[in-house]
């Protein structure tokens, strides 16, 4: 069954594009078909990325897509195994289309109360067409760890929030640039993207079909 999963946050530089990366590499490691798609035509990050990686076509991008529930709907019938979806933060209509076609959707947050008003928008679409969702901590600093945990206590308010997330290092940023996923450079990262990625399958398993 294809499992589509939103990536939205209600502002830039929220680490969107890192954990997009992250899970579709990693999905790719136990999924033959897997697809990404980026919605943030402004920046282009995601594409800038896949372009850069080259090979494998595992997974693989959709950029210029037309209609969003036409594509996916295609995607399904092609029989993908997980859909990746990287939303632009200025576009809350094509942001809810993504989110109310997905199974679930992942808000991530950077450990400051900037990013967590950021979500609301977010978070209320997610409520009001009942799609199940979680916050993920974004560039975690290891050393800042009473910030991590009063904006995990924060978040936990307004809606789950994952135990894991992607850290702060030169090597996750490195990879990126580079086009590969941050543990696909680093193997010290590689628990990291499994416990994010383990953490995703739970959270799509509690959601609709």
């Amino acid at each position: 069954m294809t499992k589509i999963i939103t990536i939205a946050s209600g502002k830039g530089g929220s680490g969107k594009t890192t954990l997009t990366v992250t899970l579709a590499a990693r999905a790719s490691k136990e999924a033959k078909r897997v697809a990404i798609i980026d919605l943030n035509n402004d920046q282009g990050n995601l594409s800038q990325w896949y372009l850069i990686r080259g090979e494998p076509e595992n997974p693989l991008l959709f950029d210029d897509f037309g209609d969003l529930e036409t594509l996916l709907s295609t995607l399904r019938r092609q029989r993908y195994d997980w859909i990746f979806v990287d939303c632009a933060p200025g576009d809350l209509d094509l942001t809810e289309s993504a989110i109310m076609a997905s199974n679930a959707a992942l808000l991530p947050v950077r450990a400051s109360a900037f990013d967590a008003w950021a979500t609301e928008a977010v978070t209320e679409i997610c409520r009001r067409r009942k799609i199940p969702f979680a916050f993920i901590l974004t560039a975690l600093d290891s050393k800042m760890k009473t910030l991590n945990a009063h904006a995990v206590k924060n978040l936990s308010v307004e809606g789950p929030v994952f135990r894991s997330g992607t850290s702060y290092k030169a090597s996750q940023i490195n990879a990126v640039v580079a086009g590969k996923a941050g543990f696909e450079a680093d193997k010290d990262l590689r628990p990291e993207a499994d416990a994010i990625f383990a953490e995703l399958k739970s959270l799509v398993g509690g959601a609709r079909g």
